[in-house]
């Protein structure tokens, strides 16, 4: 018989530590610990509390500002770790590489996660978007490798997620984002985002496994200058061979040929 984790009992000084930690993993920059507590759902005495053992542990580093904390050397260590341990990791990281010396343009690899997609990977281009490209959590709703999650998984996956980036938004449909994600894929092969009024533009290709399931999303980031969304142009071409490439090495089928 198969045993529910999530009712089992557990450790939950563990938990607490870990919402600290997400919390922290949330910011590019180091936090003040009422900014923690807050994000933490913790009393700031109790979480001062907390950091006494998480900076001995190395999992959390005091910052230069008094007062602050972000992610210490343990906690990289650990990602790291996990992103090594990811089957196929070392071959969508190549690929990753090559696109960006393909197209000259920012380019990441994204893996899904129980918490949304996380970019895993990243190489910077030669003309950066106004919206820093970031490993980590990354939003579902307004990025192309978001969009591919919500065209590929099962609703049950996405749409609490969706609903959470949406909140506050009106006239927004889960099934509707899906359907209109799906559809974009069959089309094309790819996913897009465009927001214009932020000078970004993304587009991310699957990279799939043995079983047909979405393993990982490959991405070019740029703005409405600088990349070529046409279906036909040098940019798409590139992220779609890097994702045929990718898949085949990863013993996954694939639907168009190279070139």
């Amino acid at each position: 018989m198969t045993t529910n984790v999530s009712a089992r009992r557990g450790i939950q000084s563990v938990e607490i530590a870990f919402r600290i930690l997400s919390a922290l993993q949330t910011s590019v920059r180091a936090l003040p610990l009422k900014e923690i507590a807050a994000l933490s759902d913790l009393s700031p005495s109790a979480t001062s509390n907390y950091m006494i053992s998480l900076v001995r542990t190395g999992l959390v580093s005091p910052d230069e500002k008094p007062g602050c904390y972000k992610l210490g050397p343990a906690s990289l260590a650990l990602g790291m770790s996990a992103i090594n341990q990811l089957d196929g990791f070392d071959v969508v990281r190549r690929e990753v590489i090559a696109l960006r010396d393909a197209t000259l343009g920012s380019a990441a690899v994204t893996a899904w996660t129980d918490d949304g997609p996380v970019s895993l990977f990243k190489q910077e281009g030669e003309t950066r978007s106004i919206l820093e490209l970031r490993t980590g959590l990354i939003p579902l709703v307004t990025t192309a490798a978001g969009k591919l999650f919500i065209a590929c998984l099962q609703a049950n996956r996405t749409d609490d997620l969706i609903a959470r980036e949406m909140s506050g938004e009106r006239d927004w449909n889960a099934a509707a984002m899906r359907e209109e994600a799906s559809a974009e894929l069959s089309k094309q092969g790819f996913t897009k985002v465009y927001r214009g009024n932020l000078g970004y533009v993304s587009v991310a290709a699957p990279i799939w496994d043995r079983d047909g399931n979405l393993q990982f999303a490959i991405s070019l980031i740029g703005t409405p200058a600088t990349l070529d969304t046409d279906t036909d142009g040098k940019a798409i071409k590139a992220l779609l061979d890097s994702s045929v490439r990718a898949t085949v090495a990863l013993g996954g089928k694939v639907s168009r040929p190279i070139g």
